[in-house]
C-alpha cells in the first residue's frame, strides 16, 4: 500500500489516543488530498482502536463492511475489536474506505480518502510515496470545530496477500489433475535381452 500526501500535521495533544498512537511510533497524520493506493489486489483488514465522540460514527468499505460507534469514549488499542476483511482489487482507496457521522447538518461531515476531515497517521520519518503493511486511519467528525483532532474513530489497516479466487484455485487442481493423468498413462518401457 502506498501513502501519498502533500503536508501533515503534528498529532494533536487534545487527540485522546496521543501517547497511544505516539507508543506505536505515530506523530503526524496528513489528510486534505492525501491518497492510499493499493498496487494490486490485496486483501484488508480493519480493527477498531478508540472512539471519542459525541456523535454515532460509522466506518465502511465499498464492499460492504461496516462497523459502527456510538459511545462518548472507547480505547481499544490494547484489545482491538475485529470490523471485518475485506478484497480490494487494486487501485484508489478513495470512496472505497468511509467515515459517516450522525452529526451531518449540525457542524459534522462525511469523510473518504483524501478528505480533511479522513486522517491518516503518519510515523516519523514517513515520506510521501512510502509504503507500508499497516497503517491508522483517523476520523474527525466535526472539522470545522475546536475539536479537530482526528480522534472519533480511529481504524488501524492490516494489508494481506490476496486469497486466489476460486477460479484459480480451479485452473491449479485442474492442472495438477492434467499432470497427475499423464504420469499414470505414461507407458512403461523396460529393456529385455535376448
Amino acid at each position: 500500500m502506498t501513502i501519498n500526501f502533500s503536508g501533515t500535521t503534528a498529532v494533536p495533544s487534545n487527540n485522546d489516543f496521543q501517547s497511544q498512537l505516539s507508543g506505536l511510533g505515530l506523530n503526524a497524520y496528513t489528510a486534505l488530498g492525501a491518497s492510499l493506493i493499493a498496487n494490486g489486489p490485496v486483501s484488508l483488514t480493519f480493527e477498531f482502536l478508540g472512539s471519542e465522540s459525541g456523535y454515532s460514527d460509522t466506518f465502511s468499505t465499498g464492499s460492504g463492511v461496516t462497523y459502527t460507534e456510538s459511545s462518548w469514549l472507547e480505547n481499544h488499542f490494547a484489545a482491538p475489536i475485529l470490523i471485518g476483511t475485506t478484497y480490494f482489487a487494486g487501485g484508489d482507496l478513495k470512496n472505497f474506505l468511509n467515515f459517516t457521522t450522525s452529526g451531518v447538518g449540525i457542524g459534522g461531515a462525511n469523510a473518504t480518502v483524501g478528505d480533511e476531515g479522513f486522517g491518516i497517521f503518519l510515523s516519523r520519518g514517513m515520506t510521501s510515496g512510502s509504503s507500508t503493511n499497516v497503517f491508522y486511519l483517523g476520523f474527525d467528525d466535526q472539522i470545522s470545530k475546536t475539536d479537530d483532532n482526528h480522534d472519533d474513530f480511529i481504524v488501524r489497516v492490516t494489508v494481506n496477500s490476496p486469497v486466489p479466487e476460486p477460479s484459480t484455485w480451479a485452473m491449479l487442481l485442474f492442472g495438477f489433475g492434467v499432470v497427475g493423468f499423464a504420469l499414470r498413462r505414461r507407458v512403461s518401457r523396460t529393456a529385455s535381452f535376448a
